[in-house]
């Protein structure tokens, strides 16, 4: 029974991995050039990026925000929640960041959340910078990989993603791929 179950399963992985073939791109980024850095760290050669899908939205006071207006300058977007774990141990770092880098744009895209909690959360963190409320995850969705919690990118000033960390990001993995972006221009 045992050996009928392993090769049920060998037989199930190798249907999926022929089953994409060619199609999926070698660095996991499904089109988007992502070459991983280090673990949890893609980082996008500058003739390789695709441009941001749209993100606009109500931010939690309820004024509308798109990415589009932050065109122009290098942007950080950060997918968090405020009972995700992960999200709590990594808000401290980047509310100290968006601080010390003005010429750099944060943005918050806040899942699947209440308003109260994410207010409380922004509040707590002495989060600088506006997040734009995604209820459903309809918003997330449409990124590259859809983002699980938390998730951040960064996009060069021309709107195209330059890079994607997945799980907590710390300002010292941050610090060198703004670097490198300002050094493009």
């Amino acid at each position: 029974m045992g050996l009928l179950a392993l090769m049920m399963a060998l037989s199930t992985v190798l249907a999926a991995c022929s089953a994409h073939g060619n199609a999926t791109d070698a660095t996991g980024g499904d089109g988007y050039g992502f070459v991983q850095q280090s673990a949890g760290t893609d980082y996008v050669a500058a003739d390789r990026r695709h441009l941001a899908p749209p993100l606009s939205g109500r931010d939690l006071d309820g004024k509308t925000i798109s990415l589009v207006s932050l065109r122009g300058r290098v942007v950080v977007v950060n997918f968090w929640a405020s009972w995700c774990a992960p999200c709590r141990a990594e808000t401290p770092g980047l509310a100290k960041l968006a601080r010390q880098e003005p010429s750099v744009a944060f943005l918050g895209v806040n899942e699947k959340d209440g308003t109260s909690s994410a207010k409380a959360f922004v509040r707590d963190f002495g989060t600088p910078y506006p997040s734009i409320v995604d209820r459903l995850g309809t918003l997330a969705a449409g990124w590259p990989v859809a983002p699980g919690l938390p998730s951040t990118f960064v996009l060069d000033p021309d709107g195209r993603i330059a890079a994607r960390f997945t799980g907590g990001v710390l300002p010292e993995d941050l610090t060198p791929v703004l670097t490198r972006l300002r050094a493009e221009t």
